[in-house]
């Protein structure tokens, strides 16, 4: 419960950031938390990380931005990947994880839609042979910004049982596995669209996405590492056996209309 009230639930994107200087100290802790304590969600898959600051946004702006406006703000996480399989899950994934550890040492954070990457690379000359996956811009909330919180999907809008389409009575969850579809209902998506849902089995969940003509496909599947790591995050804060996510067929039939597509599946 702890996690999910005090990281997940107050992890809310910013639109105005304050120009003040991100300390060193804090850096090194998302350093740290990178390297030493994320997640992954392919192993396999190799990434680096890379922070810009200073005048970066007159760069990024020309190729980076939600229908075509970029945030501007002090300083600018960017996560490079191998091209793989499940290479932009895998990166949602690890940096929805550095941006719940930027809410915990009280910084902001928004997700940038990524226009033309291989532009973005070759204009701030990353020296890196990997592609650019994802962007996150980061700092200090300004103390000007009233921006309320977007709406997200309720539980019960959130989950199916056994078959897209079919209630489930969201009384049956408790403990951990209420509190980590909770924050699956709470994950950030681009637009705050959230076109997903989660069909719930005898013991296992499965992401399942939905088309949604205002979400390309790289945001559509940045999208889901993102609400997969929120799950595995509170599960794992109270049981470090947590169990990991697996892009394996689910093993039932999950009744899937045209448009909708099964992601991956996870034990409760």
């Amino acid at each position: 419960m702890e996690y999910y009230d005090h990281i997940v639930r107050n992890r809310n994107s910013c639109r105005n950031f304050a120009q003040t200087k991100v300390e060193d100290d804090k850096l090194v802790a998302i350093r740290e938390y990178y390297e030493d304590e994320e997640s992954d969600l392919v192993d396999e898959i190799e990434t680096e990380m890379q922070f810009y600051f200073g005048n970066v946004y007159d760069v990024l702006s020309k190729y980076v931005g939600y229908n075509g406006y970029c945030i501007k703000a002090p300083a600018y996480m960017l996560l490079f990947s191998d091209e793989a399989d499940h290479y932009l899950e895998n990166a949602g994934y690890i940096a929805q994880g550095i941006t719940l550890k930027m809410t915990e040492l009280g910084l902001a954070a928004c997700w940038l839609t990524i226009n033309d990457a291989a532009a973005v690379k070759e204009a701030l000359g990353a020296d890196t042979d990997k592609v650019l996956a994802c962007v996150v811009a980061f700092g200090y909330r300004d103390k000007k910004d009233t921006a309320k919180k977007a709406p997200k999907m309720s539980l019960d809008d959130l989950t199916d049982g056994m078959r897209f389409g079919k209630d489930i009575d969201i009384t049956m969850f408790r403990g951990e596995l209420e509190d980590a579809l909770r924050a699956m209902a709470h994950a950030q998506s681009f637009g705050n669209k959230q076109p997903y849902k989660v069909i719930v089995g005898e013991d296992i969940i499965c992401l399942v996405g939905i088309d949604d003509p205002d979400t390309n496909y790289n945001d559509a599947h940045l999208n889901y590492g993102i609400v997969m790591f929120n799950y595995y995050a509170v599960m794992y804060s109270v049981r470090v056996t947590a169990p990991r996510w697996s892009f394996d067929d689910p093993g039932f039939d999950l009744g899937l209309p045209e448009g909708v597509t099964y992601i991956a599946k996870c034990a409760m």
